[in-house]
């Protein structure tokens, strides 16, 4: 073969898609180990003081309040046009239709265990967040190593946002929840042999309704991974003629339509037994698509999407004076030790991903779950807030991870990096769990003007906002 020859096949080759094989370290004890202690560690910070405050909190005023409803039997709370009675009401009570029903359904385990108590509202958040860290490290060991899954891992149990939303009676931990196996089995369709690709596609179909029946969001996910699936089928049929089409096709459509659509609709099972119809599930479909296409409240802790990896707005979901000098504040405020640190991991990673002759699909998974849950909000006509963000945290984690090993950072200062970011949630600890601290002391978390509760924030509310 001649060198002008070689030097064309040198070329097309890089050009080549190539499916990397998954990482061939095997699962191990040690990771087991890892796991159960990760898992068992979330869980009891989740359930310490779990029942702190002994009230609603920000949005569980709606979603708790409509879960306790529910699991009473009372079928109102699904009619989008229903109104809380007025007797005995918690104060701007609401019943939460505008999300689909899985995540409340989720809830009502807790409040059938230990009654309509703010143990009861959270306790399923707290299982969902120590069930998320165990997924992540799964995910993270499996799309690179033990190391960087570990890594990652420990940022994310010491993040803020996770934390209390872990703790919070809201949607968001459990959405992730179900990204975080989406992500993890559409790794496995993308590097497993052809012939044995399509289990991990209907998997992937699986885990994203369930992320779908939980929270709209899930669509960002869900439409790049679809048009992930689509091309990597194409190629493959253009490349190697060995797929059938029509069975891409239809597999296509039972993974990422059928089985997400019939997940999405049994997330309504409870609906349907409370003697709910076709046409009235169909209306409140169109309801909720008018809600969140025309709401235009305005909040003073809303933020908009570019700010939030900077921390630049977290949210107050709670704040009391339970004596004289003395505060407790439930803070929706990430790590910023882990939080500021991640937008340039990303870029490393980036340019990483750019740099490779041959893709990686671990560093690509990593970039498509950051930026393809952030970025979609920047266009996002409706108010959005800090906890918007949460999906794509422990892709940041990743990042920095990623970044710390593939650097070749010594292993004392990846040890005392992490120490400062326990050193961060340490410090910030009494603002994410209401624990009472003096006003003096509360002052000095407020590292950024805009963290303080009496801040102005210069966010420009939607066109014809009210407050």
């Amino acid at each position: 073969m001649s060198s002008k020859a070689r030097s064309v096949r040198s070329r097309a080759s890089s050009r080549a898609v190539v499916v990397p094989q998954p990482v061939t370290s095997s699962w191990s004890r040690a990771d087991t180990l890892v796991l159960a202690v990760l898992m068992l560690a979330a869980l009891l910070l989740y359930l310490w003081r779990l029942d702190q405050p002994r009230e609603y909190i920000y949005d569980e005023v709606y979603h708790a309040y409509t879960a306790a409803r529910l699991a009473e039997g009372n079928p109102a709370p699904y009619d989008p046009f229903a109104t809380v009675p007025p007797e005995g009401k918690p104060v701007n009570a609401a019943y939460e239709w505008t999300h689909p029903a899985l995540a409340k359904l989720i809830m009502q385990g807790g409040i059938l265990l230990f009654g309509d108590t703010p143990l009861g509202w959270r306790f399923a958040s707290a299982v969902f967040g120590a069930l998320g860290i165990g997924i992540f490290y799964v995910l993270g060991r499996t799309l690179f190593e033990r190391r960087v899954g570990l890594t990652a891992s420990v940022l994310l149990l010491l993040d803020g946002l996770w934390f209390v939303q872990s703790r919070t009676a809201m949607n968001d931990i459990f959405l992730v929840c179900f990204l975080l196996l989406a992500y993890l089995a559409f790794y496995h369709y993308l590097t497993h042999p052809d012939t044995k690709r399509w289990r991990y596609l209907w998997l992937t179909g699986a885990a994203l309704g369930l992320a779908l029946a939980t929270k709209w969001s899930g669509l960002y996910s869900y439409g790049l991974m679809g048009m992930v699936a689509a091309v990597r089928e194409v190629r493959l049929y253009v490349t190697k003629r060995s797929a059938a089409p029509l069975q891409a096709l239809l597999t296509l459509a039972g993974a990422f339509v059928l089985v997400p659509a019939a997940l999405y609709i049994g997330g309504y099972v409870q609906y349907f037994g409370m003697g709910y119809g076709w046409s009235q599930w169909r209306e409140l479909q169109r309801q909720m698509v008018y809600y969140h296409t025309n709401l235009r409240a305005c909040h003073d802790w809303a933020s908009p999407g570019w700010s939030w990896p900077l921390l630049a707005r977290p949210v107050w979901y709670y704040g009391a004076y339970p004596a004289a000098g003395t505060v407790a504040n439930v803070f929706a405020l990430g790590n910023p030790i882990s939080w500021w640190p991640a937008l340039p991991a990303i870029v490393l990673v980036a340019l990483r991903w750019r740099g490779q002759a041959y893709r990686s699909i671990g560093l690509g998974l990593v970039l498509l779950g950051f930026l393809g849950q952030w970025l979609p909000w920047l266009l996002s006509p409706r108010i959005s807030y800090l906890y918007h963000m949460l999906p794509s945290v422990p892709f940041g984690c990743l990042a920095i991870a990623y970044a710390l090993h593939q650097l070749h950072v010594r292993r004392v200062l990846v040890w005392l990096y992490l120490a400062l970011v326990l050193a961060g949630f340490v410090y910030f600890y009494p603002q994410y769990a209401a624990v009472p601290i003096s006003n003096a002391s509360a002052d000095q978390h407020y590292w950024v003007r805009t963290w303080q509760p009496s801040s102005e924030w210069a966010y420009k509310c939607p066109s014809g906002a009210t407050p």
